[in-house]
């Protein structure tokens, strides 16, 4: 089935996909959970699992499903984290819910969060959901409000498209706009809501266009504000330029300056080591001159104790004179 790009919302919900985002997250989820009736629930697209085991914290009987391997493979492992009461009452499992075949029976609420926009034949989805929800029992839709170009996404849903679409399958309780998002309560009931298209609608969706825009116009102001720090900083360095260029210029003569003084430092120690090797060298001749001139000293000491050295030096001494009275 292969790895899809995987919708990071139990990452959101627990903030760490930013503070703004995760509370969007959380009110969305929260009220998906607050509208859930019955103990059997199907989850169809139940991403990395956060609202299954939500409501199986709750003692609720949930069946998750996903298309994405890696999805269910996240699921699988935020279950493990839990208590042991709700691993026993969450099942999460690879399937395709328009070919599976092993779903179980009708559930008392099925949930199609953020799953239909993903869709290319909603009609034939929803009429397939219609099978797996029990008289009386109750779908839960959220789809993206307004424009959100997402790489998968197959259509953008403000509010008749939505109401249109539902209304052929289900009965609509009610509407609510949650942000960038629109939920939607329906019953499998034959009954039908004749007040979708009142003045209270129109109402509401009048409201949520005001939120989406300005949050919008907000976040557009935001970006003319950084725009214009951004050129504002960009002048500056330009204005700063000269400058720069001349720091930059005094830099680099000051790293020639400090490059010559390395080189100068190492022709001066080389210069300082030859003249120790040489003090070194005479140091070692003189010691060598002295060792021999002791050793001379010793021999003389040791030929003049002896008897026949006294008699040398008396014979030496003759010789001196000697010669000395020749010369006169």
């Amino acid at each position: 089935m292969g790895n899809l790009s995987i919708d990071r919302v139990n990452e959101a919900y627990y903030g760490a996909l930013g503070t703004d985002f995760s509370k969007q997250t959380r009110e969305r989820i929260n009220w998906i959970v607050t509208h859930v009736e019955g103990n059997n629930i199907l989850d169809i697209g139940c991403s990395q699992g956060i609202t299954s085991i939500l409501l199986g914290r709750e003692g609720k009987r949930v069946d998750g499903i996903d298309i994405s391997s890696e999805s269910i493979e996240y699921a699988i492992k935020e279950l493990e984290n839990e208590h042991s009461s709700v691993q026993q009452l969450v099942t999460f499992r690879l399937a395709n819910f328009m070919t599976d075949d092993e779903i179980k029976h009708q559930y008392d609420t099925v949930l199609l969060t953020e799953v239909l926009e993903h869709i290319s034949d909603p009609n034939a989805f929803l009429q397939k959901v219609s099978k797996h929800v029990k008289h009386n029992g109750k779908l839960i839709i959220t789809v993206p409000f307004g424009i959100n170009d997402y790489i998968d996404h197959k259509r953008t849903y403000y509010y008749s498209r939505l109401i249109e679409q539902v209304r052929a399958h289900f009965s609509i309780d009610s509407v609510e706009y949650l942000g960038k998002w629109v939920g939607v309560i329906c019953k499998a009931s034959s009954e039908k809501n004749d007040s979708l298209y009142s003045e209270q609608a129109i109402r509401q969706l009048e409201d949520a266009f005001e939120v989406v825009e300005r949050e919008y116009k907000t976040q557009l102001e935001q970006y003319i504000r950084d725009n214009h720090k951004y050129k504002k900083d960009s002048d500056d360095l330009q204005r700063k330029a000269p400058l720069v260029d001349e720091l930059k210029l005094s830099v680099l003569e000051k790293e020639e300056y400090i490059r010559q003084l390395q080189i100068e430092t190492v022709e001066l120690l080389n210069r300082e080591e030859e003249a120790l090797t040489a003090a070194i060298a005479k140091s070692d001749k003189i010691a060598e001159l002295n060792r021999q001139i002791s050793l001379l000293e010793h021999r003389y000491n040791v030929l003049k104790r002896s008897r026949f050295g006294r008699i040398q030096l008396k014979y030496w001494s003759l010789k001196k004179k000697i010669v000395g009275r020749g010369k006169k």
